[in-house]
């Protein structure tokens, strides 16, 4: 008999045997023991029979025991070579999981590419990107917004949000329905301002990430998408108090890197807010490429909320400048727009800025200024505001003059993607 060919990869094969017979194999949803055994879930067909489909089930590829009962079995219902095509089937299979990635040899001659984003500054290529923030601060809203400038291709200019290129975007949602996010589309499209349609990839998930990334691996290939939005963390790692442990973490960046594609990952924050991190362990943050904080206000009764994005963790790049957006809400079912805010405009979310950000702003839009009236104006201590002085004096972001009084030193934009 001859060997099958495979197709997939990451945990996900097809095989297909052409002579003498004609059958389809599907391996998917492979796990592991404690004792080693590993067991897959398999479809397989007779591509050339009225009615293909033959059988399903969970198998264990290391036992001969188990094969030779399933291959007794399928024997009853069509004549093949099951013993060999199982046999196949299983080494195959092993074979691709254990060989895991090719080795590559890197040198220091090897050409060296910018680092790739698929939206600067938001989202480096091929990288998970967590957005974390308290429920109702309108980050879920947000991160579907990034979608659909990433799906149609736009840009938004006064936001300085430009997709580097058009992909397809998968949106996967643990937390609300797809009429909920077919409303939000329809709203949030008016800010876009397109000439065609957005679209985006819709899935509703009850599962955790790690139980189901074969079935979204399968549609992400099958659609080529590009970025993955993931809403929310807690529950697409499976909730409960296991968040709080190392293995939620890993198991859920492991189930993401199989998919090897750029993610923006909504997520809420720890229950001490002091602390700026995303809930559960420490690990989310260190896994995570990107961090971003959300932190909104909204005045009671008013028809807009206002979000500041402040950059908590980056291994990719230097901590790139915080920024602001303003949702405005044309009633209930309305139109969404969004706008640029200045972060430091923004009642109590300005506190959430650096004290060289704030003492940056202050000292461009009110001249030099004595250390105690920074401090006073600010509300931070003028042991602080010294400190601070001199670090940025230092680096030359701020010019000492003779009197005493400090001022902001003239220079070049630099390349940070959002200016205050």
């Amino acid at each position: 008999m001859t060997a099958p060919t495979v197709y997939g990869s990451a945990g996900v094969y097809r095989f297909v045997w052409k002579e003498p017979e004609s059958i389809v194999a599907f391996v998917s949803r492979l796990r592991q023991d404690r004792n080693g055994n590993t067991t897959a879930e398999i479809r397989l067909e007779g591509t050339t029979l009225p009615a293909p489909h033959l059988h399903q089930a969970r198998l264990n590829l290391t036992s001969s025991t188990a094969r030779h009962s399933l291959a007794k079995q399928l024997s009853e219902r069509y004549a093949a070579d099951w013993s060999t095509i199982l046999e196949q089937l299983a080494v195959l299979t092993l074979e691709r999981e254990r060989a895991g990635e090719p080795v590559l040899t890197l040198t220091s001659e090897d050409a060296v590419k910018p680092r790739p984003f698929l939206l600067p500054p938001l989202l480096p290529e091929r990288e998970p990107t967590v957005v974390f923030g308290p429920g109702g601060s309108g980050k879920s809203l947000f991160a579907l917004f990034v979608g659909m400038l990433v799906a149609s291709g736009t840009s938004h200019r006064a936001l300085g949000l430009t997709p580097t290129r058009r992909t397809d975007v998968l949106y996967l949602d643990w937390e609300t329905h797809e009429d909920e996010v077919r409303r939000r589309i329809k709203r949030l499209t008016t800010s876009l301002r397109v000439a065609h349609p957005v679209k985006l990839l819709y899935r509703r998930c009850v599962a955790p990430l790690a139980d189901d990334v074969e079935v979204v691996q399968e549609t992400r290939r099958e659609h080529n998408a590009g970025l993955i939005v993931i809403d929310s963390l807690a529950p697409a790692c499976g909730g409960g108090e296991d968040l709080m442990l190392s293995g939620a973490a890993t198991v859920f960046f492991q189930a993401l890197r199989r998919l090897d594609t750029t993610a923006l990952i909504v997520a809420h924050p720890s229950k001490n807010s002091d602390t700026k991190s995303i809930y559960g362990s420490v690990f989310f943050t260190n896994l995570a490429r990107s961090v971003w904080e959300v932190v909104t206000y909204q005045g009671v009764g008013e028809d807009s909320i206002s979000l500041g994005f402040f950059h908590r963790k980056s291994n990719l790049s230097r901590l790139n400048k915080p920024f602001g957006v303003e949702l405005t809400f044309a009633g209930d079912e309305g139109a969404i727009e969004a706008r640029p805010r200045d972060v430091l405009s923004i009642p109590s979310v300005s506190e959430r800025a650096s004290v060289a950000t704030r003492i940056a702003r202050l000292l461009d839009r009110s001249g030099a200024l004595q250390p105690k009236d920074i401090a006073e104006r600010i509300g931070i201590l003028p042991a602080t505001v010294r400190k601070e002085l001199q670090r940025m004096h230092e680096k030359g972001s701020v010019v000492a003059m003779e009197d005493g009084c400090y001022g902001a030193m003239t220079k070049e934009e630099d390349d940070a993607p959002f200016s205050f």
